[in-house]
Parts: structure tokens; sequence; C-alpha cells
């Protein structure tokens, strides 16, 4: 084996092999600027995500990398790619259905209720780990179907750390079989399908994406890029990356933008018990924000 080849070997060793010091060291770095917690045993998928930009960058190794990213402006390209790295993004239509069979019989008729009563015809709901867009379109399909058309100003704001998804989210574009979750008769009224090479694919239509509204935020920062108050906030599947430190800021500050008995929905697996003085829970991760005096 020719010099070349060895220190080939080498360097790609030194680019999948992560050891616990290295790992320790990102493992700081991601947290401290997304609030994830990469638990133990995370060296060899956090390694297999962060070779592609160290190879793309020249570097030599995962040390080399890291001293890169702490020199590094923050809002850089290369500092949002690696934030693009270490997130996780899982999602589907129609994913954990009872919660939009809540706002669908539950939700929706209380607002409805209250717009006879003289409130605004309007709702607001803010998905806070929109990933690549399935949860967000739901909840505008959920809400049209729920809503006289026409007749309501329905507004979905979605939002997530991750560039990559969001970029995915706004195109609106995925596989037909993304679609199985969903009932039959919403497909060709929300969805477009594909034709030739394309045969394969859908595309929301432009009645439900014009009422989502995407946008890059990083709930570590002290900004968040949100206006206004929130019939609902979604944050489902999310609160399982952070520790409980982080799960209680995050939600503590998300409570400041939902209405008073507005609805918080969370993941199967994800509960927020440390919070019932502000929260009334309700069945399947659903919770309801208690009004203050009460």
């Amino acid at each position: 084996m020719s010099l070349q080849s060895v220190l080939e070997v080498e360097n790609n060793n030194s680019i999948t092999n992560m050891d616990s010091r290295d790992f320790k060291l990102f493992r700081e770095l991601v947290h401290h600027h997304t609030g994830i917690w990469l638990r133990d045993g995370k060296e060899i998928m956090l390694s297999s995500r962060l070779a592609r930009p160290i190879r793309r960058l020249g570097l030599s190794d995962f040390n080399d990398y890291y001293h890169f990213l702490c020199s590094c402006p923050k809002d850089s390209n290369d500092f949002i790619e690696f934030i693009n790295c270490v997130t996780t993004n899982k999602t589907s239509f129609f994913r954990e259905r009872h919660h939009f069979e809540f706002m669908k019989n539950k939700m929706v008729p209380d607002l409805q209720a209250a717009a006879l009563r003289g409130a605004p015809k309007r709702v607001r709901i803010w998905c806070g780990a929109s990933s690549t867009g399935e949860e967000p379109y739901t909840i505008a399909i959920t809400l049209l179907e729920a809503l006289p058309k026409n007749s309501w100003i329905i507004e979905v704001v979605a939002s997530d750390i991750d560039t990559n998804v969001l970029s995915k989210a706004k195109q609106a574009i995925y596989t037909a079989d993304c679609l199985e979750p969903a009932d039959e008769h919403l497909l060709p009224k929300y969805f477009l399908r594909g034709k030739g090479n394309m045969a394969n694919q859908v595309k929301v239509k432009p009645e439900v994406t014009r009422l989502v509204d995407f946008r890059r935020i990083n709930l570590m920062d002290d900004y968040w890029d949100i206006d206004g108050m929130f019939d609902a906030i979604f944050f489902r599947n999310a609160l399982i990356y952070f520790q409980q430190d982080v799960q209680d800021k995050f939600i503590r500050k998300m409570l400041r933008y939902l209405k008073p008995g507005g609805y918080l929905f969370l993941g199967n697996a994800e509960h927020v018990p440390w919070l019932h003085d502000l929260l009334k829970p309700l069945s399947n991760t659903m919770y309801q924000l208690i009004p203050r005096g009460k």
C-alpha cells in the first residue's frame, strides 16, 4: 500500500471514529446553542452526521472541526450547517390523530361559540417543531375541514431550527406514500398528484400552503420571531431531546404566547407534571392553559 493510501485510510478513520473527549466537546456545543442533549452512546450517530461537513471543509478530524466551529459566527452558513446536522426530524401527516380530532370536535366549536358572542373569526396556531411541514399542513387542513369556507381567518405559524427541513417544507412536495395516514376523501381536495416522472409525488395545494408561515426560530435565542397570541401551540415529539431544565425554559416562554384557555399539544411520550399550576392536564398529552386568578 502506498504512503498516500495509508494516509487516506488514517484520515477516514479519524473522521469515522469519535472518541469520548470529542463527543463531550460537541455535546456541550450542541447543548449550548440548541438546548439539545445528546445522551451517552450517541457517538456513532454524531460522527456519521458530522463526517460530511468535515470532508467538505477539508479538515482532518473532529477536533479540527470543533475548533473551526468555535471560531465561526453563529449565523454563518458553516455553523448553521452544523446545527442542521445534529437535529432529528421525524414527522408525518396526521400523526397522533387524536389531537386533530380534539381540534375539530372541541377547540373549533368553542371558538365558533365565542365568535357568536362577538369574538373575531380568527384562529392562530403555532407549530413549534415543524420539521418538513407535514404537521403544520395537517393543522391547516384540519381547520379548513372544521370551519365554514372563506368565513374565518386561519393562520398557522410553523417554526424550526433546521434550515434544510424548512426549505423542504416550503416546497410542500412529498412522496405519495406519506399520505397513507390521511383520510381518502382529503387527498384530491388538498393535494395535487404528480404526472410522468413525478407520478409518485404529491404537492400540497395553494389553499393550504398560503395559511402556513414558516420561520426559522432557535428556541435558545433570547428573541423569538413570534408576534401575537395563539389559540393552540403544538410542540410535539421535541421535548424528548431536552433535559428538564431546558424543557421548563422553553414551555414557560411558549405559554406567554398562548391565550388563556388555549391548548398545548405534546407528543405521546411527553409530559410536564411540574407545570400543573399553569396547565390543566387533559387526556392524551393535551393541556389547557389555566387563566390567571383561577
